[in-house]
């Protein structure tokens, strides 16, 4: 049976981490049960990934299958990336909060939007030693300590402290938070050039882009919890109509809302991947 949970993070780490997910599946092609493809939607999420058994595939293209690193940071997407699965599939997965890797790592997030890179480049050599001690426990619940602690230990040694921006980065992800450019600006004690820049360098892009990735994320979300129709999760979502539904989820998805369905996606999946 796959396996699957949800960690909250020690209070310390609350304001750099939303989640931490252990996702365990394995596939067996002789009974013709084989590892999945799913398409990976544009979202404003940071994560860290550690796959401590068998490695994902990028497959930016039909038949193009590109190795991942056992060990990746991943920033904001504004466009859909494909992944196919390993067939032991055992997934750490670390949801950081919009400018966390800036303020543990100092990493500028612009060289890492719509990307996976290799997180020891960014996180440092120890990601090796974490990688190691996953692939000798069994326990999930062990698992999650052995990345929390080694994330204590990099918020310890040289977290940056938090300033107003990273405060408004956070309830930017709220989508009752309904404010103007201007107004979270305002919020975050910077004018606006300084805001788009500081924003730009700790989120890795706009905030005008990030709130209209993020008003696409919630239109899934409804449509995966409600009987909602697309028109009404227009007119609840803020979108002047259907038809500009329509065109930030060809922008977002490269599909349109009626092939939501199809196919298996992080906006609608049985996998937990997402």
């Amino acid at each position: 049976m796959p396996f699957f949970n949800e960690y909250t993070p020690i209070p310390e780490l609350r304001g750099l981490i939303r989640v931490y997910k252990i996702y365990h599946v394995k596939w067996d092609e002789e009974k013709n049960n084989t590892p999945p493809f799913i398409t990976c939607l544009a979202n404003t999420e940071q994560n860290l990934y550690l796959l401590p058994r068998d490695p994902m595939a990028v497959v930016p293209a039909e038949q193009v299958h590109i190795p991942a690193p056992a060990a990746i940071i991943t920033g904001p997407k504004s466009k859909p990336v494909g992944l196919m699965f390993g067939k032991d599939h055992l997934m750490v997965k670390v949801e950081f909060q919009p400018t966390a890797i800036f303020r543990l790592f100092g990493f500028n997030m612009k060289g890492a939007v719509n990307k996976g890179l290799e997180a020891g480049s960014i996180v440092g050599s120890e990601i090796n030693t974490v990688q190691s001690a996953l692939r000798r426990v069994n326990d999930y619940d062990e698992m999650a300590q052995i990345v929390s602690g080694f994330l204590y230990k990099k918020y310890s040694d040289h977290c940056k402290a938090p300033e107003p921006i990273d405060q408004v980065a956070i309830e930017m992800l709220d989508s009752v938070n309904d404010f103007s450019l201007n107004e979270w600006s305002d919020k975050a004690c910077l004018s606006m050039r300084q805001f788009e820049r500081n924003f730009g360098q700790r989120v890795g892009m706009a905030p005008k882009l990030f709130i209209r990735i993020r008003r696409f994320e919630l239109a899934m979300q409804l449509k995966n919890t409600s009987q909602m129709s697309w028109s009404e999760i227009a007119v609840k979502c803020d979108y002047s109509d259907s038809s500009h539904l329509l065109k930030e989820f060809k922008r977002f998805a490269e599909f349109p809302p009626s092939k939501f369905y199809l196919n298996p996606t992080s906006g609608h999946s049985a996998l937990a991947t997402a």
